[in-house]
Formats: C-alpha cells, structure tokens, sequence
C-alpha cells in the first residue's frame, strides 16, 4: 500500500483489528486442529502399511497428480473446472498472506515482488479463473446432472461453492476499492479486472471508500478463516487431505496387491486378522482414502458392475465406510486409549452389503479414473479375505472353485496329468529335468484346460516354433499360479500355491517367462517377488512384437479383416501394455483395426476378473454381453483379445448375440499370417517332446 486509511471513524477498529484477528486465527485455527487431531487418531485405528518407499516416484506423483491435475484433465471440461479453482487457491496463497499482514501493518507488501505489476495481474487473472470454475461446476450439477453424481452430498458441495465465490468476490471488491481510494498495492492497469470494478467507488468519499475497504478486508479474512475451520468436519475433507493421500498411494504396478503374512501359530489363537471384517482392521491407507473422496463419481461412471445394473458403487463403498467410521472413531479411539478392545461393528453387511462386495470384477477402472489415487480395489479385496477366510461365508460357486483350487491345483477341477494333452501333436517339449531353455512357456489353467483358451496355447506354440524359438513347458508340474484364489479373499490358499510354483520355477533355473494369460503375468511379474519369486515375465504380446522386429518371424498371408482390439484390464490398467498389441496387429498384412468406445485406460472389461470368472451374474446385464455390443457397433468382423479369460467370456458374448463376431486372441491372428496351420507345428523347432538340458 502506498498510505493507509486512518480515519477517525476507522481509527479505532484499526487499533483493535489486531487483537480481533488473533483472535479468530486462534478460534478457527483452534477448531481445525482438534478435528485434524481426532482425524489423525482415526488414521491411527488402522493396520500397518509401509508407504514411504519409493519417494522419487511419490514426488513425480505430487507434481503431475495434484499440481498438475492429470488425472482430472483426463476429461477437459470438469477437468479444468476443478484446475481453475485448484491453481486459483495456489496462488490467491499471496492474496491471503497479503490480507492477514495488513491489519498489523497497513503498508505491508509480499518481499520482492509484492508490489510488480506482474503479481497483480496474476491475481487478478486467477480471481476470474476461480469464478468461472466455480460457474462450471455449478452448470455440471445443476443443469448437466450426470449420473455419477447420484448419492453425491451436493448440497454440502453449494455451500463450499458459495465460499469460495465469496472469498474471490471480496477480494476483487477488496482490490477495487483500493485502486478508487488510490492505495492499491498493484498499478491498476496491471489488475484489469479489479480496476473495472473500481468506479462503483470512485465517487465516494475517502471516510466512505475507508469503511468498504476495512468491509471487504474484513469479508475476506473471516471467509477464509471460516473455510479454515469447516473444512475439517465437512464431507470435502479432500481439499486438505488428497494431496497426502496421492503421496502415499501406491507406486507399484496396479495390479499389484498387498500380501497378508499369516503366522499359522498366531492364527491357531484367534490372535491375526484375516482380512478387513471392522473398521479397526483397514490400513490406516484405506483410511486414508475415506477422508480423500472427491465424491466426484468418476469412480462410480466407469464401474462395470454400476454400468450393468448391480449395485456395487466404488463411490458409496467409500462414503458408507467414511460416515461409519466417522460414526464409531470416537468411540473407538477413547477405548483404544483405555486399553480396551471397544465395539466392532462387522462391515459386512452392516455397512456394505455382501452382494456388492462380490460384485467386483477387479478392473481397476475405478481406481484409473480416481483424481486422488483411492485404492478402491484394496478394500474390497481385504472385506473379501474376512468373509472367505474369517467367516467361511462366500457365494455357492466361490466354494466350487476353492476346493477344485484346493484338490486339483486349478480352477477347472481337472487333474493334473492332463495339463499338457492340448500339446500332445504339437512336439511342444515338456520340461522333465535340467534347465529350462531360453524361454519357458507358462500357458495357465485357462489355455490348459478349456477347449476354445487350448486354441490359444496350440496358436503360441506354432508361432513360437515358426520363429524357430527353444521353449519348452512345465506341463503337470505348473500350477494355477493363484490369482483366482487371492481375488476371490483366499489369501492363504494363494500363498500355498504361489510358493510351490516359485520353488518349480526356481528348481528349474527359469530365465524368461512368457504367458499369454494377463493375470498369470500380473501375479508372476508383480506379487511372487513378495514371496522370493523375482523372475523375467513376458506377455506373448511383447515377444511376437520383439521377434516381428528382429524379423524372425514373418508374417507372409494376408488377413483380410477388420479387428476391433480389447484391452485385457490385468493387461492394459494394471500392467500399462497397451501399444505392443496393437503394434502387432499393425504388422499383419491386409488386416485393419478400429477402437472401440472405451479402450486403453478406459477400456470397459469383459467380466472375468477378480474371480467373478466363476461366479453367476444374477442381477443386471451381463458385463460381457455390454463389451460385446459395444465391439459389435464398430462394424469389426473379428474382436481381438491377448487373454484367455476374456475370449471365454466375450466368446459367450457374441454367441449370445447370434455368433455377430468372431473371438480371436492375437497369437490366433498371427498364426494364420505365418502361415503355421494347425498339424505343421509338430516338431517345428526340431526338439523332442520332454526337452532335457
């Protein structure tokens, strides 16, 4: 400021604003930490979870996630409506610093650059950005209603909306009346905005320009403060919370998911908990998450299980675990202090119904499309593992598959002896003793035991042998390398197998690993490092890309079709491989591609994952039935897959639809361009059937 005002009608509030802002500061600062101290004892109740690996990757994650608003720019509109008043708030920070110092010091001025005419503008500037975000997000929930905001607290949502315009209406009132009374800080040709405003109060008199200046002075602190203090006991926690929780999310793969470590002696004495039955058995992450929900919805509007009618919402499993805990905290953290157990209240099906937890199909698209790294998938994994391992409660044909995972090692209940027989006429060796080849080729329960998943196993292999690759297979010694059992909750049936295939792949000095099964891949690549298993994992996809490059395999037949590519989710979200398919494709003669509506990261899955492969769909539209319309209303002749899981399920989907599309995995495409017809690839690669080294 140039001169302060120091009118006798103002020189008394003058001399007792000081000690009137103290005081509010210590009111307002007062009621936001008692409710930041209670929320962090929240935090507290939660189990153990180490998040402070990886920091280089954690501060990439703060940079793009939370300043740069990457993930909320995936959708330009309200995108930029949340980074208008993100980036506002940032750098009105000067604006607020500015306002607080004044009432000590009428003259005060940010150091360096507080009066630059470049600082001014920039305010100015972002004052209008913040308004017109606020205006768009009233036009999105007031006028576009998307669905996704269905269960939202939008009410609250206006509130904090009407705050926050009134923050930046007194501010450039504020500024306006400044510039009249010709004490502004910024020339007032640097501050447009406020300087068009000013007029309203150039023909007042200085006593008069006085008062509104200390009014909207006045306006502004106390907006802010009260912003300050209502935050913390409002549903919109996340404006102080997201920015750690992104911090903290996980840096591994997507598909990545924290173990369980069992001790047999502990779990003998009731003394382990098995999964998330209460509150109290959350990470203190997951806790975390509750407070970090935007209750945007974009979690909830691409959620196959919502989209198809059933009534699991990523969105409301987060706000009912928030509001119970929110509920039961306080109760939970007097007993925790007095050394008590206090009152567990089960969370299923008291706060999520079972129904919605077994809805998931694991895709991870709730958990791509979250602006603030929410871990949806990890909640509902860790109520799976209390119902299926704390109270043996589970749908009828969840038991089916455990006890065949249990008696025979795979999904499919078939014995093991017959893992290999899809190969029996191809010469594809079978690993008796010794050391693996170069590659050791892990086919999986699907491509080993059902009929149309074999297809894709005798495709691989031909290729393989056409390239005149060494590989060679582990036939009945491979197991189900225990995906379906840690989806569906079994924790510990997972690890048992997971260790046994580990001490196999170890045993037999496995170099490189190819699977043509995504979730083979996922759990191989990502989760048995957890258990000693560090192993090199290709998906076939990458292989045939590498070998298509070195020019060792050649693709000479033309295929003349149009394929519209799916994106496995365990393939694509979890695991980020997303061009090395379609780069294969590009490579096929005669062949032509087209995208479906939701691809890459917004692929929409096919209804196998997280085990609901074997589950019974009873309410709503079949998810695969939804992917195959959609692959329909393309125009493709053939929907082309790199996982076995989803060609079972979206060849049920096209037969459903009167056999519209044809189902083919990719490794099927490329055999008929190299020309390795069935019955040719027998003793291709010039081996025996046991390979030995």
């Amino acid at each position: 400021m140039l001169r302060p005002i120091t009118h006798d009608p103002l020189l008394a509030f003058n001399l007792i604003g000081p000690a009137f802002l103290l005081l509010a500061v210590a009111v307002a600062g007062g009621l936001f930490s008692r409710r930041a101290h209670q929320l962090y004892q929240f935090v507290r109740l939660g189990q153990p979870v180490d998040r402070l690996d990886d920091l280089p990757k954690r501060m990439e994650q703060e940079a793009t996630v939370v300043l740069g608003q990457r993930k909320l720019l995936q959708r330009l509109g309200p995108g930029l409506m949340h980074a208008f008043i993100f980036w506002g708030f940032i750098v009105l920070l000067t604006t607020i610093v500015e306002a607080f110092a004044e009432v000590f010091q009428p003259t005060f001025a940010i150091p360096l650059f507080g009066r630059s005419g470049w600082l001014g503008l920039v305010q100015d500037i972002f004052s209008v950005l913040v308004i017109i975000g606020i205006g768009m997000a009233l036009y999105y929930r007031k006028v576009k209603r998307p669905e996704r905001f269905k269960g939202s607290h939008l009410e609250e949502a206006d509130f904090i909306l009407a705050m926050i315009f009134g923050i930046m209406l007194t501010l450039l009132f504020l500024n306006a009346t400044r510039i009249a009374a010709g004490i502004n800080e910024s020339p007032a040709r640097w501050t447009p905005v406020s300087n068009a405003i000013a007029p309203l109060f150039r023909h007042m008199s200085h006593d008069v320009q006085g008062f509104f200046e200390r009014l909207f002075l006045w306006s502004h602190i106390l907006l802010v403060l009260g912003f300050l203090a209502y935050i913390p006991y409002s549903k919109h926690l996340h404006i102080f919370v997201s920015e750690l929780n992104v911090f903290f999310a996980n840096t591994k793969a997507r598909g990545w998911l924290r173990p369980l470590h069992i001790d047999l002696d502990r779990l003998e004495g009731g003394d382990v908990r098995l999964g998330a039955g209460t509150v109290q058995d959350l990470t203190w992450k997951e806790i975390l998450d509750l407070y970090a929900c935007t209750e945007c919805g974009r979690c909830q509007s691409v959620c196959p299980a919502w989209n198809t009618g059933k009534p699991l919402s990523p969105k409301l499993i987060v706000m009912n675990l928030r509001d119970h805990l929110f509920q039961v905290g306080p109760g939970l953290v007097q007993a925790k202090r007095a050394g008590e157990p206090g009152e567990s209240t089960p969370l299923n099906p008291e706060v999520v119904e079972d129904e919605v937890v077994w809805d998931c199909v694991t895709c991870g698209a709730c958990m791509e499309e979250c602006p603030v790294d929410i871990e949806h998938v990890d909640h509902i994994v860790d109520m799976r593992r209390n119902l299926v391992m704390g109270e043996s409660r589970f749908p009828p044909e969840a038991g089916t598959l455990l006890r065949n995972l249990e008696s025979s090692s795979n999904p499919w209940g078939q014995p093991q002896s017959s893992r290999a027989e899809w190969a029996k006429d191809l010469g594809v060796p079978v690993l008796e003793d010794g050391q693996a080849p170069e590659y050791l080729y892990w086919v999986g329960c699907a491509g080993s035991f059902d009929d149309r998943a074999k297809r894709i196993s005798q495709a691989v292999a031909r290729v393989l042998q056409k390239a005149g690759i060494a590989f060679a297979i582990l036939g009945p010694r491979e197991l189900c390398n225990g995906d379906p059992a840690r989806r569906i909750g079994n924790e510990y049936l997972y690890q048992e197998l997971a260790r046994q295939n580990i001490e196999t792949l170890t045993k037999v000095g496995a170099r490189t690993i190819v699977v043509n099964c995504p979730h083979c891949f996922n759990t191989i690549k990502n989760e048995y490092p957890d258990f000693g298993g560090r192993f090199e994992v290709i998906h076939h996809s990458q292989l045939f890309g590498r070998l298509l490059k070195e020019g060792r395999l050649r693709l000479t037949q033309e295929v003349q079709e149009l394929v519209a590519y799916h994106d496995p989710c365990y393939l694509g979200r979890h695991n980020g491989i997303y061009d090395q398919p379609r780069e294969v494709l590009e490579r096929v003669p005669g062949l032509s591609t087209t995208e479906m509506h939701r691809h890459r990261q917004r692929s929409f899955c096919c209804g196998a994952g997280g085990s609901r492969m074997w589950l019974e769909e009873r309410i709503g539209k079949r998810i695969n039935t939804e992917r195959t319309e959609e692959a329909i209303s393309t125009g493709a002749t053939v929907l082309g897959v790199a996982c076995p899981y989803c060609l079972i399920m979206l060849d049920d989907g096209s037969k459903a639809k009167g056999e519209a599309i044809r189902v083919l995995d990719l490794a099927q495409i490329l055999e008929l361009s190299a020309g390795a017809e069935p019955g040719e690839g027998e003793g291709a690669a010039g081996q025996p059937p046991a390979y030995r080294a």
